[in-house]
């Protein structure tokens, strides 16, 4: 079984099913009117039962295998299970036995003979189904299977419903006037019971039984597929660029510069953004900027607005065009490209293309170059 769902089912049985055991137990006494100082053996036979809980308190169910060290504590509701649920059986107990020995003799709705043996056997079945779980973990077999559990449990629930039935047709036999004018909880209270007890009961063991089993635990970094592993993307994504130009400075500038003309080439028409209807704007003038680089080098940047209301058609345009100029997209972030020169004869080391509220910004920078 899988350790997870074993600890939630042992603590569930534990925690709540045993406390619930012993009120299952109380209620078929007092439907059976013993003489009130039976309740005494009553206690005292749940005190034997604590002290059977107390010599098995150490007891606990370990994995049966390797399991990964970030599993820690797994066994915790048993623990909390076990060590709350003792406290549950004795308060209820002695809660039971109190209420029995100091209530006031008032209205309470007796039953025929049949009604009373089917009310009595349906607690007795469910304190029986209650107290089962628990049993069956305190003996080292786990948790018990549902196909031994759920016909106790509709067992309970099936001598219940006859009481109830033959309740509701001696009712019926009554004249209206000779009803109990007392109305109490039951048995509303009695089907609550049932029927929550009953699912606590059956509930957890729908997800398994028997002792936990560490192979069950899924282990990190360990294949969860069937389907092929995927090959990781490399650290640069896009092709390798070339990093020289055999180029000279002439032919740099010369190149960077007839590179942005092309660009406004490749962008097509622009739109004037500060005319209320649509209107051509004039292509930008193409401004290079010289700069020194690693000492006595020499390298041309310029910039470029293309003003327009569709970016999404134009970006894709000029980046063809540098494509086919022999220059390719190596890497994309925030929304901006980076594209680069597949060819030792090109005259700008990098190029960017992003977007902003004026249109698709272009920024290009030269090889650096002697001369």
């Amino acid at each position: 079984m899988d350790p997870d769902a074993f600890d939630a089912a042992a603590g569930t049985a534990l925690l709540l099913l045993m406390p619930a055991a012993v009120l299952f137990a109380a209620a078929a006494l007092r439907r059976l009117g013993v003489p009130r100082w039976s309740w005494a053996l009553f206690l005292l036979g749940i005190g034997g039962v604590l002290v059977l809980l107390h010599l098995d308190g150490h007891t606990r169910y370990e994995l049966d295998g390797p399991y990964p060290d970030t599993i820690v504590g797994w066994g915790f509701g048993q623990f909390v299970g076990f060590e709350f649920g003792r406290i549950g059986v004795a308060v209820n107990a002695v809660a039971a036995a109190v209420w029995i020995a100091t209530r006031r003799t008032g209205y309470h709705e007796r039953l025929p003979e049949r009604e009373t043996g089917l009310l009595v056997a349906a607690y007795g079945m469910m304190a029986v189904a209650t107290a089962l779980p628990a049993t069956w973990w305190a003996v080292g077999l786990g948790v018990l299977p549902l196909f031994v559990e759920l016909p106790v449990v509709l067992a309970g629930a099936a001598f219940l419903t006859a009481s109830l039935t033959l309740r509701w047709r001696r009712h019926r036999g009554i004249p209206e006037d000779e009803l109990p004018s007392i109305m109490t909880t039951w048995p509303a209270d009695a089907v609550v019971a049932v029927a929550l007890s009953g699912a606590l009961a059956t509930g957890p063991l729908f997800a398994g039984s028997g002792l936990p089993d560490a192979s069950l635990l899924s282990r990190p970094g360990s294949a969860t597929s069937s389907a092929p592993a995927r090959t990781p993307e490399p650290e640069w994504p896009g092709p390798t660029p070339v990093t020289s130009t055999e180029l000279a400075a002439a032919a740099v500038e010369d190149g960077t510069r007839t590179l942005l003309d092309d660009t406004i080439r490749w962008a097509g028409p622009l739109d004037d953004l500060s005319s209320p209807t649509p209107a051509r704007a004039a292509s930008p003038p193409v401004v290079l900027t010289e700069e020194r680089c690693d000492g006595e080098g020499r390298r041309w940047t310029g910039t470029l607005v293309l003003p327009t209301v569709r970016p999404q058609d134009l970006a894709p345009r000029v980046l063809a065009g540098w494509e086919s100029a022999g220059y390719a997209t190596v890497d994309r972030a925030m929304g901006t490209d980076l594209v680069m020169p597949l060819r030792a004869d090109a005259a700008v080391e990098r190029m960017r293309l992003g977007g902003g509220p004026d249109g698709v910004h272009v920024a290009v920078e030269s090889f650096c170059v002697g001369g």
